[in-house]
């Protein structure tokens, strides 16, 4: 997604990053982080809730595509980081809304490595603006 930012902005479309994490917790995932993107939290997941975005099964988060993700991290050289009592199970997507509000696209995630791929995201808003 930041490789991709300015590609973004030129569909005008800003990337907003919502977390079910207390405001302070998202200020340390930002310092460790630097997104450059805006953080929204949602501790009470009123808009996970609204958008549909369950909790998932067990064989969900720890699935063979989810695994494979984490262990390139890790053979990447990223460090495991522990922030807590974090949910593990809440799902989480990819939503595209434009200025008025209408939803254009929506991504539930099967699993925690189940993410529509930047391009597709581009072409929704592409479709969107028009």
């Amino acid at each position: 997604m930041q490789a991709a930012r300015k590609e973004f902005e030129e569909q005008g479309v800003n990337v907003v990053i919502v977390s079910f994490a207390e405001p302070e917790r998202l200020r340390h995932y930002q310092r460790v982080h630097a997104w450059p993107f805006t953080l929204l939290a949602d501790p009470r997941r009123e808009a996970y809730s609204h958008f549909g975005f369950k909790l998932l099964a067990w064989r969900r988060v720890f699935s063979w595509p989810a695994m494979r993700v984490y262990a390139h991290l890790l053979w990447r050289g990223r460090k495991i980081e522990r922030y807590g009592r974090d949910d593990y199970f809440q799902s989480g997507g990819d939503l595209l809304i434009d200025g008025e509000g209408r939803l254009h696209f929506v991504h539930h995630s099967r699993d925690p490595a189940d993410r529509p791929k930047v391009s597709q995201l581009l072409e929704e808003a592409r479709k969107a603006r028009s």
